[in-house]
């Protein structure tokens, strides 16, 4: 997630943009997986730790309707606005708190549409000087995270035709800043990744293999004439060489080498990330700092919902670079999970299943470490109240903020109270995993005869769990904040905590 915090005049004529936000995206193919699901999946980090996400369903629009840019508020922001069609698709999505004050929902960080098309937006990257001084971000008029899930999500209905629609914005509206986009269906995964203002390149994820990225371009290279696996913008290949950003004579098109960043900051910020997580999955090492790191790797043993979840969730676990264990904010390395995550989702669509409960995404709000992933089935009815209503400042109700309230706590002592939260959560998850188990063997059981009373079964499971996790998170904040003598905090307290907190375990932006 990003937003710009300052515009220059160095930066309107192309410089990368300056962000405070950053996530981590996993994408894993459909034979590399236990049960042949597709998965995407993102850890959506925002610039703060009090910027709420909610849970939306969004109905067919039978006319067209004009989306406007959220971020209106500054003369120097973006205002891009986009016409959708008639009869758009409706979806399910999950927007930043303070859209709903505006005239559109935006911010809408992933989704998933009437056809199952799936997406997550967006991984901040940040594309090369030389690429930016030719063709520069389209600042104010260009589209971005605020805009990407909102217009893409209405018409899509497949995932390359997701990648079709963003691209054909990108080539003729323009991008306003760097972005990854992950793309799912029943039969794929893709992933965007922009070039400059008006150049971008997607390749299909192989079915056997995963992919990774911690806030840089990860694409290197690529056969352009195969559109069964690849797309890309109008020229690309030529703006590469017409611009000298390599010559073909002395080396074979590099995406990486020719269109995005690498600085010295990657090394400490983006790079221990994607090595971490190719050594994890793939016991895959890399000693060179020059970010060339294998773009799609088979893991050494079919990856599962949780070991997606195990990678998000990431902080150097068992090393001297856990900054929250051994309680140091200075620690060099930003790891995958951080305070100032707002939401992760991990994304599965199972090919094989009814439509209800084929495509389930798995929501942790906050904090990765100290939060549990629930399942939202797509055959949902009714969007739960918990996971409705959040704001920028601590509540009694929403399910932000009770998780909220306890990560605050957790951090304010790890190495004391993170084991209780961990086992709380190893153990409510679990339970959770026989309970779907036993809700989708009902399920299937009586949708061919009777589907109204099968969706109810979803909703009925989904009212259930998160009745109880609301329970479990109270009890354990309400467990802690005793044990700390805070049991008395306000809502104003728990909201200035949190924000001093944050600050100090910042790990400053992409």
């Amino acid at each position: 997630m990003k937003k710009i915090m300052f515009i220059t005049i160095f930066i309107l004529m192309g410089s990368s943009l300056v962000s405070c936000f950053a996530c981590t995206t996993i994408i894993v193919g459909s034979k590399a997986t236990n049960d042949g699901s597709i998965i995407i999946a993102r850890n959506e980090d925002s610039s703060t730790a009090h910027d709420a996400q909610n849970m939306i369903y969004h109905p067919v629009h039978k006319e067209s309707f004009l989306f406007n840019s959220n971020s209106i508020d500054n003369p120097n922001s973006n205002k891009f606005t986009y016409k959708l069609p008639k009869n758009s698709l409706s979806y399910i999505a999950f927007p930043h708190w303070s859209s709903s004050l505006k005239e559109n929902y935006s911010f809408e960080e992933t989704g998933i549409n009437e056809y199952g098309v799936a997406i997550s937006a967006t991984e901040t990257i940040f594309n090369s000087d030389k690429a930016l001084k030719i063709d520069p971000y389209l600042l104010i008029t260009g589209t971005t995270e605020d805009s990407i899930t909102s217009v893409v999500l209405p018409q899509a209905t497949s995932a390359k035709e997701g990648v079709r629609i963003l691209g054909n914005i990108v080539e003729n509206i323009g991008a306003g800043e760097g972005f990854g986009v992950a793309f799912s269906d029943r039969n794929e995964a893709w992933y965007l990744e922009t070039a400059s203002g008006h150049h971008w390149l997607a390749m299909r994820i192989p079915d056997d293999s995963y992919f990774v990225s911690a806030n840089q371009g990860r694409f290197q290279e690529a056969e352009l004439n195969d559109t069964m696996n690849v797309l890309s913008s109008k020229g690309l290949l030529d703006f590469a060489i017409s611009n000298k950003l390599f010559d073909p004579k002395q080396e074979p098109f590099n995406f990486f080498k020719c269109y995005i960043s690498n600085t010295p900051h990657d090394i400490t910020y983006n790079y221990p990330r994607v090595k971490t997580l190719l050594q994890i999955y793939s016991n895959y090492n890399y000693d060179k700092n020059d970010g060339l790191y294998p773009v799609f790797m088979q893991p050494k043993k079919k990856m599962t919902v949780w070991d997606v979840a195990a990678g998000l969730r990431n902080k150097y676990n068992g090393t001297p670079n856990d900054p929250y264990q051994t309680k140091n904010p200075k620690e060099i390395n930003r790891p995958i999970c951080v305070l100032r995550a707002s939401l992760s989702h991990i994304t599965q669509t199972r090919p094989d299943l009814p439509d209800d409960i084929a495509y389930t995404q798995y929501i942790a709000l906050g904090m990765t470490d100290l939060s549990v992933y629930i399942p939202f089935y797509k055959g949902i009815t009714n969007i739960p109240k918990e996971y409705q209503g959040a704001k920028d400042k601590a509540d009694n109700d929403s399910m932000f903020w009770k998780y909220r309230k306890m990560q605050v706590l957790v951090l304010q002592d790890y190495p004391r109270f993170s084991p209780m939260v961990h086992a709380s959560i190893s153990k409510f998850e679990k339970d959770i995993s026989l309970k779907q188990a036993e809700m989708e063997k009902k399920y299937l059981n009586i949708y061919l005869k009777d589907r109204a009373l099968a969706k109810k079964i979803i909703q009925d499971f989904t009212n259930t769990i998160i009745a109880k996790e609301s329970k479990m998170v109270s009890d354990i904040t309400t467990k802690i904040a005793k044990a700390l003598g805070m049991e008395n905090l306000t809502n104003e307290q728990y909201t200035d905590l949190l924000n001093k907190t944050e600050a100090t375990y910042h790990f400053h932006g992409a």
